[in-house]
C-alpha cells in the first residue's frame, strides 16, 4: 500500500511538471504571435499548439493543470499591428493582412479527471489573407462578406471580424490584423527625383522631400550661362528704352493738354523721383525745337487772322463813301439846272459828273475789298482750326506710337525675364526669397480633391500629393533698384538694371569659363 501511494505521488508530481511546461509553451506561443504575427502564419495548416500524444495525455492530471487566461482576460493588444500609431485609421487603398485563429478544446485526458482549461489554437487559412480597402471603404472576406474598414482603427476592425466569425461558426475566434502597405505619397516640384514614395506613419512634407532627394540645386551648364548673359543684356536695354518712352509719353501728353509735364506713377516707381524728373526734363529739352516750331506756326496763323479781321472791320466802314456820293449827286443835279439855263457851260458839268463817277467807283472798290477781306478771314479761321487739328492729331499719333512701343518693350522684357527665371543661374535674382519654399497638399476628401497650403512640418496622409514651389513669389527688385516693381498693362515689370549690378559681367567672367 505504501508503494502504491509513493507511485501515485510520483505520477502526480510528474503530471504537474509536464502540465506546467505545456502551459508555459502555449503562453509563450500566444504572446509570440502578438509580437510577430508574420511568424504565426508560417505554417498555416498546422495548429499553433500541438496536441500531446496519447502517452503524455495519459499521465496528465486535468485538475493539476492551471487554466489559461480567457479571452476577456487577454491583453487587448493581441491584434495590434506593430509600428502603427495607436488610433491610426484605415483608408481607401490600404493593404492589410488578416489572420483568423480558432480556439479548439484539447481532448480530455484518460485519467478521467476534471475537464482541462487548456485550449489549442488553429489558424483558419480559408479566411486569412491579404485584403485591399476598396473605394467603398470595405474589404471582402470569404464567408464573412463585406466588412467596413475605412476610417476605423485596427481594434475596431478586429472586433467586427471576430464578432462575425463567432456568429458564422459559433466558436470563439481570434483575429490578428497587420497593416502591410498604405497608398503612396507623391512629390511634385523642383526636387531631384519627383514621383511616388512609400508612406510611413508620422511622415511630414520634409520627410517626403528627403525621400525625393531634396530640392534640386543643380549647377547651370555653360550654354545656360551664355543664354543668361544674352537675355540680361536684352532685358537691360528694354528697361532703359522703357524709361525713356515713359518720360516721352509724359511730355507729349503735357504738350497736348497745354500743361506742365507730370511724372507718371509707373515712371516714378520704376526710376525714382530724381531719375524720373531728369528723364522728363531730358525729353522736354528734345521736344523744345519741335514744340517751338509748332507754336510759331500757330502764332503766325493767328496774326494773319487778326489782320484779316482788322481789314474786314476797316472795309466795312462805307458810310463816308455813301455820304460823298450823295453830296456829289446833289451837286450834279443843281449844276444841271444851271447848265440848262446857260449859266454854266457843259465843261463844268462834265467835271462834276466825273467826280460823282469817281466816288461811286471808289465805293465799289471798297465793297470788293470788303468781300475779299471776309473771304480771307473765313479761310484763315479754317486754317487755324486745321492747324490746331493737325498739331493735336500729330501729338495723338506720337502718343499712340510711344505707348505701342512701351507695350512692345513690356512683352520683350517679360520674355527675357521668363528665360532668366527658368535658368537656374539667374532664377534666384528674380524671386523675393529664392530659398523660400511653399508647399501645397492635394488631398482626397469625400467632396473630391482639396488643396491645402501648409508648411514643412505638416503631417501627411496616405495618398497625398505634395506640390513644391521654390522662390515662386513675385519677381523681386534686382540690386540697386530704388523702388518696388509695378505692373504695366497687366504684366510684371521689374526696375532697370544698371551696369553696376554686374550680372552679365560676373557671368562672363566666371560662368562661361567654367
Amino acid at each position: 500500500m505504501q508503494k502504491v501511494e509513493d507511485a501515485s505521488g510520483a505520477v502526480v508530481q510528474k503530471v504537474e511538471d509536464v502540465s506546467g511546461a505545456v502551459v508555459q509553451k502555449v503562453s509563450a506561443a500566444i504572446y509570440s504571435w502578438q509580437e510577430h504575427p508574420l511568424q504565426a502564419t508560417a505554417e498555416p495548416s498546422r495548429g499553433i499548439v500541438s496536441r500531446p500524444d496519447a502517452s503524455t495525455m495519459a499521465s496528465v492530471e486535468r485538475s493539476a493543470v492551471p487554466a489559461l487566461p480567457t479571452s476577456a482576460e487577454r491583453p487587448k493588444t493581441l491584434g495590434k499591428a506593430p509600428d502603427v500609431p495607436t488610433g491610426a485609421l484605415f483608408g481607401v487603398g490600404d493593404r492589410l493582412k488578416a489572420v483568423f485563429y480558432e480556439r479548439v478544446d484539447v481532448e480530455e485526458d484518460k485519467w478521467g479527471g476534471a475537464s482541462s482549461a487548456l485550449h489549442g489554437i488553429l489558424q483558419r487559412p480559408e479566411l486569412s489573407g491579404e485584403y485591399i480597402v476598396q473605394e467603398d471603404g470595405t474589404i471582402s472576406v470569404p464567408l464573412l462578406g463585406s466588412i467596413p474598414v475605412a476610417n476605423r482603427s485596427t481594434q475596431q476592425v478586429q472586433a467586427d471580424l471576430a464578432e462575425n466569425f463567432n456568429q458564422l461558426l459559433g466558436r470563439k475566434g481570434l483575429v490578428n490584423i497587420l497593416p502591410l502597405e498604405r497608398p503612396p505619397i507623391y512629390v511634385l516640384g523642383p526636387v531631384k527625383n519627383p514621383g511616388s514614395f512609400k508612406y510611413a506613419a508620422g511622415m511630414t512634407i520634409l520627410h517626403a522631400i528627403a525621400l525625393a532627394g531634396g530640392l534640386d540645386r543643380a549647377e547651370s551648364e555653360p550654354w545656360q550661362k551664355i543664354e543668361a548673359v544674352r537675355e540680361t543684356q536684352k532685358r537691360s536695354g528694354a528697361i532703359d528704352t522703357m524709361l525713356k518712352l515713359l518720360a516721352r509719353a509724359a511730355v507729349l501728353k503735357a504738350e497736348r493738354d497745354g500743361t506742365a509735364p507730370k511724372i507718371s506713377r509707373q515712371l516714378l516707381e520704376l526710376a525714382g523721383a530724381t531719375e524720373a524728373a531728369n528723364l522728363v526734363n531730358e525729353q522736354s529739352d528734345r521736344r523744345k525745337a519741335v514744340a517751338t516750331a509748332r507754336k510759331d506756326r500757330e502764332r503766325a496763323t493767328m496774326r494773319a487772322l487778326e489782320a484779316a479781321k482788322q481789314d474786314v472791320a476797316a472795309y466795312a466802314r462805307m458810310e463816308s463813301f455813301d455820304e460823298l456820293i450823295k453830296l456829289r449827286q446833289e451837286r450834279v443835279n443843281s449844276m444841271r439846272t444851271l447848265v440848262d439855263r446857260k449859266v454854266l457851260s457843259m465843261t463844268v458839268m462834265d467835271q462834276i459828273q466825273s467826280e460823282l463817277s469817281d466816288a461811286q467807283q471808289r465805293r465799289q472798290d471798297a465793297r470788293n475789298q470788303y468781300a475779299s477781306a471776309k473771304q480771307r478771314l473765313a479761310w484763315l479761321e479754317s486754317e487755324v482750326l486745321r492747324t490746331r487739328a493737325d498739331l493735336r492729331n500729330d501729338l495723338e499719333v506720337e502718343i499712340e506710337t510711344t505707348e505701342s512701343q512701351i507695350a512692345a518693350n513690356v512683352r520683350e522684357l517679360n520674355a527675357s525675364e521668363g528665360v532668366l527665371y527658368t535658368l537656374p543661374v539667374t532664377r534666384a535674382q528674380f524671386a523675393k526669397d529664392a530659398n523660400s519654399a511653399t508647399y501645397q497638399i492635394v488631398r482626397q476628401s469625400a467632396a473630391g480633391p482639396v488643396s491645402i497650403e501648409s508648411d514643412g512640418m505638416t503631417l501627411l496622409q496616405p495618398g497625398d500629393l505634395v506640390n513644391i514651389s521654390v522662390g515662386a513669389s513675385e519677381p523681386r527688385e534686382p540690386a540697386g533698384s530704388p523702388v518696388p516693381t509695378l505692373p504695366l498693362t497687366g504684366e510684371s515689370l521689374p526696375a532697370a538694371r544698371t551696369p553696376s549690378d554686374g550680372l552679365g559681367t560676373s557671368l562672363l567672367e566666371n560662368g562661361i569659363q567654367q
